[in-house]
């Protein structure tokens, strides 16, 4: 074991003011970059390329951005629950202070109120788990860890495991805090993108992007081209993908020839030109520091960020919005997580006013890197101090009245003695469970013993969240906390055959004002998981119309955002009046907040208080 002695003798040394002037650049680097690329950003991506060379708008402390204002919060969080956070700490400062309801917030959020926990909230009916929600994150984990990436990247992970969970922006991030984590002691891009993909599988769509994107520019292909056969190979039209984004940010970070070329390139590449351009100004506003960015594209917007705290994007923010005091802040706390992890990165008070590149910056260490092990998305763990009970949801986080719910209950018993276990599981009235509701058994010593269950559910109520218990006790020891098992309802829909050939327009002998007494003797019942209908089975691969039927409680009477996403044409009726017809058809986005999700096939209705009927006329073309 090393003394103290020889431990700080062999710690990387950082000075205070070039870590301080790094840390500031960081800021100040993501405030520009999505400043520049925020009023270009669309809801898909296009095939034409941008022509950026200034800001189109420049607000004093920028344009409020996501990308910052969600790092304040996570800032705060740090600071009141302390170094250890982790997923689930960062649940709670979602629901206490973020508004932000579209895409992965809204679907993760939703999530976290109906009872689920991270990973599950990330993984659950989640559409957008692979979109840039998390990415644009990682900076405030690179600055409280700086030179230490793996301390970056068990904070980024955590973080995106709330709204992101099985999806490729898990990747995004933990790359992104590694990379910038690196960047304050290597200046190298290629080394720095080298570093970051040694923390991510090989095989991931994340990594291959930043690959594809790292290898054209070794060969000289031009940037343009490259980005062109980026989004052939890994683009969707939704624009926030996060895989070819993470590509286009390479290119920005590679072709630029200085700051503002850099940032300028990345919104050019289109699809989310915020996310890619900010991330490459604080990749930049590390590597060179505040006093090197370049006045030009920093003095504009001043040193306070703006923020949509008023407006209803964030709420309860106490972390602070100028720039300067953000910045001291941070380089406090990143002492405490360094102690805290007993890092080997140390931040020595400097009087000198000017670097010393000898001793503390662009030195050339070897980073340890450790790729994120496999994970499964689909398990939540509580350490319940003397074992550790991990569920798995096998299928989904749903119960059906037409199958059961399979279940699988893992328990670890970490010490040297076997321990006898019992487990009951309390579940809503008129629920079963399968093969018992009471189990006794002997765990030996540093095991782990595996419970199977099928919960169900047939003439029983279906909340939309449920709620049961696995009561779990140890023999001659203390008593332990029940562990929750939530199960939302699934989505009960009647749906009508199939009339072939039929349009919006034609008439199939539907009453649209019907109840659902009328439907049942033709139409089917289907049942699905989430909020998605997944309607082709009913097509058979033949153009024609299809009516779905389901009903929606409201306690009291609201103004709600209502619509269908879909690829073909709808119309929807809600309580026998047609509410709305698809304006024009377009690529998918069933986007749960404002801005008409998907800009076609959204509408807002006002539902009555108690039960709302609504039918739905879905029409698929040739495709």
């Amino acid at each position: 074991m090393q003394n103290y002695k020889e431990r700080n003798s062999s710690r990387k040394r950082l000075s205070e003011l070039v870590f301080r002037d790094k840390v500031l650049g960081c800021w100040l680097g993501k405030n520009a970059g999505g400043t520049l690329g925020e009023p270009w950003e669309r809801k898909f991506g296009v095939d034409e390329m941008f022509d950026v060379h200034w800001y189109s708008h420049i607000p004093e402390g920028g344009i409020p951005n996501d990308d910052l204002e969600l790092q304040l919060i996570w800032f705060q969080a740090l600071k009141e629950r302390g170094p250890g956070i982790t997923a689930w700490d960062l649940a709670e400062y979602w629901l206490d202070c973020v508004m932000y309801n579209f895409d992965e917030y809204g679907l993760s959020k939703a999530n976290l109120k109906r009872g689920l926990v991270p990973p599950i909230s990330g993984w659950h009916n989640n559409w957008f788990k692979n979109c840039m929600g998390s990415p644009i994150r990682s900076e405030i984990w690179a600055c409280i860890a700086p030179g230490e990436p793996r301390i970056a990247a068990k904070y980024a992970f955590e973080d995106a495991l709330c709204d992101h969970a099985g999806g490729e922006s898990v990747f995004g991030e933990v790359f992104n805090a590694v990379l910038e984590s690196c960047a304050f002691f290597e200046s190298d891009k290629y080394r720095l993108i080298e570093l970051g993909l040694a923390s991510i599988p090989e095989s991931c769509l994340t990594s291959r992007s930043i690959r594809d994107a790292w290898d054209m520019h070794k060969k000289g292909i031009d940037w343009r081209e490259a980005r062109n056969i980026l989004k052939d190979r890994y683009s969707i039209p939704l624009a926030q993908y996060s895989p070819v984004n993470m590509g286009f940010q390479i290119i920005g970070l590679l072709y630029g020839e200085d700051f503002g070329d850099a940032i300028c390139k990345a919104v050019d590449c289109g699809w989310d030109t915020d996310c890619t351009a900010a991330t490459v100004g604080a990749i930049l506003g590390i590597i060179e520091g505040a006093s090197r960015l370049p006045e030009k594209w920093i003095k504009p917007l001043g040193y306070n960020i703006s923020t949509n705290l008023r407006t209803g994007g964030i709420r309860n923010l106490r972390a602070p919005t100028d720039i300067n005091e953000l910045t001291d802040q941070v380089c406090a706390e990143a002492k405490r997580v360094l102690k805290f992890w007993d890092a080997e990165v140390a931040i020595e008070d400097a009087s000198e006013e000017t670097r010393d590149e000898s001793s503390c910056f662009f030195r050339k260490y070897e980073f340890k890197i450790d790729r994120i092990a496999p994970y499964e998305p689909n398990v939540a763990t509580w350490n319940l101090g003397t074992v550790s009970v991990s569920l798995r949801y096998l299928d989904s986080a749903s119960i059906f009245s037409d199958r059961s719910t399979p279940l699988e209950l893992e328990i670890h018993n970490p010490h040297p003695e076997a321990i006898l276990i019992e487990i009951s599981v309390l579940l809503p009235e008129k629920w079963s469970v399968e093969p018992i509701r009471q189990q006794t058994f002997t765990i030996e010593a540093y095991d782990t013993a595996k419970v199977a269950y099928n919960i169900s559910v047939s003439d029983g109520i279906i909340e939309d969240s449920n709620r049961g218990y696995f009561i779990i006790s140890a023999k001659n020891r203390m008593a332990l906390c029940a562990v929750p098992l939530v199960l939302l309802g699934g989505s009960k829909w009647l749906v009508s055959p199939l009339f072939e050939g039929k349009t919006l327009e034609d008439d199939c002998g539907i009453d649209e004002s019907l109840v659902p007494s009328t439907m049942l003797e033709e139409w089917s019942i289907y049942w699905r998981s989430g909020n998605d209908l997944s309607p082709e089975s009913f097509y058979r691969g033949k153009p024609g119309s299809v009516f779905f039927f389901n009903s929606i409680w409201s306690p009291e009477e609201t103004e709600v955002i209502l619509g269908v996403s879909n690829t073909g044409r709808m119309k929807i009726w809600l309580n026998g009046q047609l509410c709305h017809t698809t304006v024009q058809p377009t690529c998918l986005r069933p986007n749960l907040g404002n801005g008409g999700g998907d800009g076609s096939n959204y509408c807002n209705i006002i539902l009555h208080s108690g039960w709302n009927d609504m039918l739905i006329k879905l029409e698929r073309g040739e495709k």
